[in-house]
């Protein structure tokens, strides 16, 4: 069986595993997106634990493999998603790294040994000679920061969005080679298959034609003309298997694996060809509306504006709280003059304090970053209507792809039929005496190239098919199949 699978996976979650007040209040696209992956086949992407990296379903040579399986160890397998994964993590992380200055900041830091040293004195140098080890304990929090620290935790939250959007996005595409490889590696079956007919037919009538000349029932020049056509066939079947081998190489790559690995496919029937439900205008705006990578765009345009918001905010000051606490043991000799001495004691030191900064000038650095954050906001807002544009080309482009693909399918269908009505009639013309073996001959190859023309255009419509999903973002409305 044909099946289209797409893998909606939502935003990943930050290291603790579920998202966090500020990633729910920021990470807006229509609504809060899931934090999950919608499919089970891609549970196998997502790893349990950050030390294991990512699980994937192992490939077994002696393992049949159809559409879904192959999806789902390309999902897996494919290094484009792991990558993206990983990127998304990468953006994960960096959220709990844009919240780490709401929390105060404590420092441990310890000396320890000894030095020789004189300070200058009104008789003469008072000498001294000590060793000490001091522990110091120190305490800074940002009381007030204006909207910093607020807009540095939006920015990430949206670039971590984004990047689970690009994974999402990263994942349909992974889909989409597997299933158009796969159905490119079918048509290329059915044309081998349809070649080899047509090369065991113009070797029976060759042998036959043979025997024809033997016996003086046929001229020479027909028995050249059957060789000929023998080695057209053979010409053709040698293109055609070297077609099947490369389009398995390219699904073997497509799903994750090197291009020589010894992939079993199990066979598949054509599912339905009618044209799809839904009209151009609706699935133009659920491609609006669900397209992953134009809701990471959007993300990234928030993640912009909260950095122009990031710079306004370094024109006002700061406010800390510092304070420290020390504890040190030391002993020294000492000679001042005269007198000399030997001591030994500890001290404990503490202060507080509450620190204001704010930058008057600095040489208008703080205007021009505000202008240049601003310029890059309005820059990504125009980049998403452009990108808005272009899916509203990419899916009009697919539609009318989709629609004469599945027209094709129905010409080839009759092509088909009247080809086998045409060998079927010469068949029993033959056997009749009222047609020549070139005649069959003729039949039987239009017959063969009809059903490769059908397994092409078969082909050519499942890939539309598939192209329109990506196109989308989602999966389409498919008609019930007429057939039996």
């Amino acid at each position: 069986m044909r099946c289209f699978f797409w893998c909606h996976a939502i935003r990943l979650p930050p290291e603790g595993g579920t998202p966090n007040k500020i990633s729910q209040g920021a990470v807006r696209f229509g609504s809060v997106r899931r934090y999950a992956l919608a499919l089970a086949v891609c549970a196998c992407v997502l790893p349990k634990a950050p030390a294991q990296g990512l699980s994937s379903p192992r490939f077994l040579e002696n393992r049949t493999y159809d559409l879904g399986s192959l999806i789902e160890l390309g999902l897996s397998s494919n290094p484009t998603t792991r990558a993206a994964w990983f990127h998304a993590r990468a953006a994960s992380a960096a959220v709990g790294e844009a919240r780490a200055p709401y929390y105060p900041k404590i420092t441990a830091q310890f000396e320890g040994g000894s030095d020789q040293w004189y300070t200058p004195a009104a008789n003469a140098p008072d000498n001294f000679r000590r060793e000490q080890a001091t522990t110091v304990l120190s305490l800074e929090f940002l009381l007030l920061d204006f909207g910093r620290r607020a807009a540095d935790v939006k920015a990430t939250v949206a670039a971590f969005d984004a990047a689970g959007l690009a994974y999402e996005r990263q994942l349909q595409e992974v889909v989409f080679a597997v299933q158009s490889a796969y159905f490119r590696h079918e048509a290329a079956l059915a044309r081998n298959d349809a070649v080899r007919r047509l090369r065991e037919a113009a070797a029976v009538a060759s042998k036959t034609i043979e025997k024809e000349v033997a016996s003086g029932l046929a001229a020479r020049p027909a028995w050249l003309d059957a060789q000929r056509r023998l080695l057209e066939a053979d010409y053709e079947c040698e293109s055609a298997a070297a077609g099947v081998q490369i389009t398995l190489g390219n699904l073997c790559v497509a799903a994750g694996l090197p291009a020589n690995s010894a992939l079993r496919l199990a066979s598949s029937q054509p599912g339905p060809t009618e044209g799809i439900r839904q009209k151009a205008g609706a699935l133009i705006a659920s491609a609006l509306a669900a397209r992953p990578d134009l809701a990471a765009r959007a993300a990234d345009v928030r993640a912009r504006e909260a950095a122009v918001a990031r710079a306004k905010a370094d024109f006002l000051p700061e406010v800390r709280l510092e304070g420290k606490y020390a504890y040190s043991a030391f002993g020294y000799a000492a000679r001042a003059g005269r007198t000399e001495g030997t001591y030994a004691e500890d001290l404990n030191g503490y202060g507080a304090f509450l620190v204001a900064k704010w930058d008057l000038f600095d040489g208008f650095e703080r205007v021009a970053r505000e202008k240049r954050k601003k310029a890059e906001a309005a820059a990504a807002s125009e980049d998403l209507e452009s990108a808005r544009l272009d899916t509203t080309q990419e899916v009009w482009i697919a539609y009318q792809e989709n629609l004469r693909s599945a027209s094709r399918v129905e010409f080839s269908e009759a092509l088909v039929a009247s080809a086998k009505e045409n060998d079927e009639a010469l068949q029993a013309a033959y056997r009749g005496g009222l047609a020549s073996v070139a005649e069959l001959t003729e039949a039987a190859s239009q017959l063969a190239m009809a059903k490769s023309t059908q397994a092409t255009a078969l082909a050519e419509y499942s890939t539309s098919l598939a192209s329109l999903s990506l196109a989308i973002g989602s999966p389409i409305d498919r008609p019930k199949s007429r057939r039996p």
